[in-house]
């Protein structure tokens, strides 16, 4: 195996390769396969529809027509992907400019712009073709499967020896598998980290695991793109709405509570399950009945290691004799969002170090990092790496189903042979650390009891970008106080609600509501909500709008042991005085706390016995609200 290092002056080509969602039909990438081979009869099918079907591009469709009639075929991500733009409130365009509409269909017939249907040359209508994101996810998986290449400097997509005998086995029309592609693509799958680690995390639980529980430690966990809806979150809320009866928030939270590591999980799952690699079960969970006060169940799906699942894992692990099967990994594939540049490069390079090596400590594979050099240049020029951030990195590598293991002299081992790839370097795109970085680098060596994954608050909480990203501050930031900061409470979120509520067996409850914005939050015309809840929960009035307050236990006494708490990355404006006047209207505790502050005070109850939740609350609601006024006082009871 060889991990190279290689220099670009000008910026390349990228593609984020290895990960797809929503690549449900096997059969459809098996097609896309077919396409490559000349002469295949998904390849003259393609033809035949770009014949009347292609736009009025002449010299683009004859570009591509030649490319598909010359050996060995090589095609971009354009040629295959590319499509007309949808105008707003017209249907979308059924005239195609590449390749893989001509054989991939979306789900609604074709329409004209005057919403008149077309026809087909033999007058038959016809569906639209499929948009070229859920394309595009096709070819990132098929690359990341090994059956195709793509190449870094001019783009081009070939078959590769494994998808060329997958592309001319005898096959079927229909989605069933005949047992020479079901041979050929499990054999792929087992040289896929990803789902190597799907199925690593089902060997041992015998009644299955759900999407959310595998999230937990599926791929880089955590981290953006990678952070599931805890389990015992989505699973309480989801228990509190069937026993209130409350259908809209029942659809809304299975709707809308999947992050992208779910959504990735799923599709996988699917795969996995046409390959009889694992079986889909479902996972009951009992809730009473509001109508009839009797016991119900509800069901989440589960995965479940089938016979041949464990036959094939212990042929990816290289166990009974095997010869353990080589993993393919691309440097595009070792992270999905965020400092993307950054991350893949330390990744590839903390796998470069150790396939270099015996076995190294996470010391000594940092400064191997941090000596590396490229055009006679420092790679990361001004950058520091840490041997905590390694491990943490190493952690995550195991978690996309890389097998690094840690020796009896604390020096990790790789345990898998990888396939061939290369780092690129590019000189108009050096690997930086951003300021979330910085931030997370600071923490990093301080939280001993807090999971690391909780530095992902860092990046949530100051990236407004995605509402999904809202939801993930709000349901990390309630399962660090649920989970390891012994509060009782629940996760709410949606409108009239607050986004989470918290309460313990002294007697105290807590608001909680959660921020994400980049430039820092400002309390200016958002102190009303606040306020509205307190209220709410006080005057516990079933006429009004929201009844968030019925899981409240009666019992506390929300007059006088109330606090509030916002969380953000950080706060701007006049938010002492609108604090102050907040806190005044409502005759309530409150405050404003960082994330950095809730790692560093989480760490702080995790460390020392005599720090409770009376000193918990009391700082989250004080006036130390900046870095300097919190952070070494904090950083001193560590």
């Amino acid at each position: 195996m060889a991990i190279t290092l290689n220099y670009y002056p000008k910026k390349v080509k990228r593609f984020s390769t290895g990960l797809g969602q929503d690549v449900g039909s096997l059969r459809s990438m098996i097609d896309m396969l077919q396409v490559f081979v000349v002469g295949s009869s998904i390849q003259r099918k393609a033809k035949a529809k770009m014949s009347w079907q292609f736009g009025d591009e002449p010299e683009l469709k004859n570009s591509i027509l030649n490319k598909l009639s010359t050996e060995p075929v090589l095609l971009t991500t354009d040629d295959l992907a590319s499509e007309y733009p949808k105008k707003t409130g017209k249907p979308a365009v059924w005239k195609i400019r590449s390749v893989l509409p001509a054989i991939m269909d979306g789900q609604s017939i074709a329409k004209n712009e005057d919403e008149s249907i077309p026809t087909d040359p033999s007058g038959n209508v016809f569906k639209t073709p499929m948009r070229a994101w859920p394309i595009r996810n096709f070819i990132s998986s098929a690359i990341g499967l090994g059956l195709l290449n793509w190449n870094r400097i001019n783009g081009n997509i070939s078959l590769t020896r494994l998808g060329k005998q997958l592309a001319e086995a005898k096959h079927l029309v229909s989605e069933e598998l005949t047992s020479d592609e079901l041979t050929l693509l499990q054999l792929a799958f087992m040289s896929y980290p990803y789902a190597v680690a799907f199925l690593r995390s089902l060997e041992n639980n015998k009644d299955g695991l759900n999407k959310f529980q595998l999230g937990e430690t599926f791929g880089f966990a955590g981290e953006a793109g990678f952070t599931s809806f805890g389990e015992e979150l989505y699973v309480g809320a989801l228990t509190e709405a069937y026993e209130s009866g409350d259908s809209f928030r029942i659809k809304k939270i299975k709707s809308n509570w999947e992050s992208t590591s779910d959504k990735y999980i799923r599709g996988i799952a699917s795969m996995l399950s046409k390959l009889k690699l694992i079986s889909i079960i479902p996972q009951p969970f009992s809730y009473k009945n509001p109508k009839t006060g009797k016991n119900s169940h509800f069901s989440l799906t589960a995965y479940k290691l089938t016979g041949y699942g464990r036959e094939n894992l212990g042929i990816a692990l290289g166990r009974s004799k095997h010869k353990r099967t080589t993993k393919i990994i691309t440097w595009d594939m070792l992270c999905t969002k965020g400092n993307v540049v950054y991350i893949r490069t330390i990744r590839a390079l903390i796998l470069m170090e150790l396939d270099n090596s015996n076995g190294l400590t996470a010391g000594q594979i940092a400064n191997k990092i941090n000596a590396n050099k490229v055009n006679k240049m420092p790679i990361f020029e001004g950058t520091t790496i840490s041997g905590e951030e390694v491990s943490d990195h190493i952690k995550g590598l195991n978690g996309i189903g890389i097998q690094i293991d840690t020796s009896s002299s604390n020096k990790y081992v790789l345990k898998d042979p990888l396939q061939d790839f290369e780092i690129p370097i590019t000189a108009s795109q050096l690997p930086k650390k951003d300021n979330v970085q910085r931030q997370q680098d600071e923490l990093r060596p301080l939280l001993a009891h807090v999971d690391h994954r909780y530095l992902q608050l860092v990046e949530l909480a100051l990236d407004s970008s995605q509402n999904s990203e809202y939801s993930m501050l709000e349901s990390m930031t309630m399962e660090l106080l649920l989970t390891y900061l012994d509060f009782d409470g629940a996760s709410l979120g949606g409108a009239n609600k607050p986004d989470g509520i918290a309460w313990d067996s002294d007697g105290n409850f807590l608001i909680v509501d959660t921020k994400a914005y980049d430039n820092g939050y400002s309390l200016a015309g958002n102190t009303d909500k606040v306020a509205r809840y307190i209220d709410d929960v006080r005057a516990r009035d079933s006429n009004r709008t929201s009844t968030w307050w019925t899981q409240v236990p009666e019992s506390l006494n929300v007059d006088d042991n109330l606090s509030f708490m916002y969380v953000s990355g950080s706060f701007t404006g006049n938010y002492r005085k609108l604090l102050k006047d907040l806190r005044a209207r409502t005759n309530a505790r409150g405050g404003l706390t960082t994330v950095e502050k809730l790692l560093l005070t989480s760490e702080v109850y995790l460390t020392n016995n005599k720090y409770g939740h009376t000193q918990l609350l009391r700082d989250w609601t004080n006036d130390a609200i900046e870095h300097d006024e919190y952070y070494d006082q904090l950083v001193a009871n560590i």
